[in-house]
């Protein structure tokens, strides 16, 4: 059975995201960036096969925080990037695939600012989420990381050790903080995070103090601490609120990133 991840991406304010935009910061070369096979190599080695779509029938995604009637809230993304496992590097299709995910995900947030993004492998169908912030004046930033933590690990000193020259501080925090049921939730990211909590309870949590942030300041911090946590705690799901607000979440950080 084939393995596939979808990363949708779109621009929070101006024009919407071109094909050649998106293609240009994932390095697209042969041909036009939209409706033409592309190829990859994934930060584990494997090989994958890129499709993006910017046809309108192809664009629905997550509309994360909003509640609409009997299912899951969805708005229109400015590309879809769909994304199979021609040659894989290992046994695990699917780390690979998000591992590609997030690496992308980082490049375009990167390179192009003011964007938010969703990523899932179909054989599961749990969503990794970012989007990123302006204008924070003040800022909370709650972090949570899954059960796979080791049992003498700080997340604490790791956000502490990753948030050097932001303002940030953290302390200690309740796990559950954030946490709803998956019955209430409004959309899909919402929901994976809800649902996989529930299966396993985060382990840590670690809230800062209200500071001024800058964007591109809180993103490099949580890049930095997500790179970290990979080496430390394979596997472990990590979240993030900024003012209580869904911010970032990583389903299975995986040291091949």
């Amino acid at each position: 059975m084939s393995i596939d991840a979808v990363l949708a991406v779109r621009r929070l304010e101006g024009p919407a995201l071109t094909a050649e935009e998106i293609g240009s910061v994932l390095g697209f070369r042969n041909g036009p960036a939209a409706r033409t096979w592309h190829g990859a190599t994934g930060p584990d080695g494997s090989v994958l096969s890129l499709w993006l779509s910017t046809d309108p029938g192809d664009l629905s995604g997550p509309a994360v925080g909003v509640v609409r009637g009997d299912w899951y809230a969805e708005r229109l993304y400015d590309g879809r990037l769909h994304v199979g496992v021609a040659e894989s590097a290992g046994e695990d299709a699917v780390a690979a695939l998000r591992a590609y995910c997030r690496s992308a995900t980082a490049r375009l947030h990167a390179a192009l600012g003011g964007l938010e993004t969703a990523s899932y492998v179909d054989v599961d169908g749990n969503y990794s989420y970012r989007i990123d912030r302006q204008g924070l004046p003040e800022a909370v930033v709650d972090l949570r990381l899954g059960s796979e933590a080791p049992i003498a690990f700080s997340l604490v000193e790791t956000a502490n050790r990753a948030a050097s020259g932001t303002g940030l501080v953290f302390t200690e925090d309740e796990p559950g903080r954030h946490v709803i049921p998956s019955g209430s939730a409004g959309d899909s990211v919402t929901h994976t995070v809800a649902h996989r909590a529930e299966e396993l309870a985060f382990a840590r949590g670690a809230r800062s103090g209200p500071v001024p942030v800058d964007a591109r300041k809180l993103a490099e911090f949580t890049d930095r601490l997500a790179a970290e946590l990979a080496g430390i705690t394979s596997g472990a799901d990590l979240a993030c609120w900024v003012n209580d607000r869904l911010y970032r979440y990583e389903v299975e950080l995986s040291p091949a990133e």
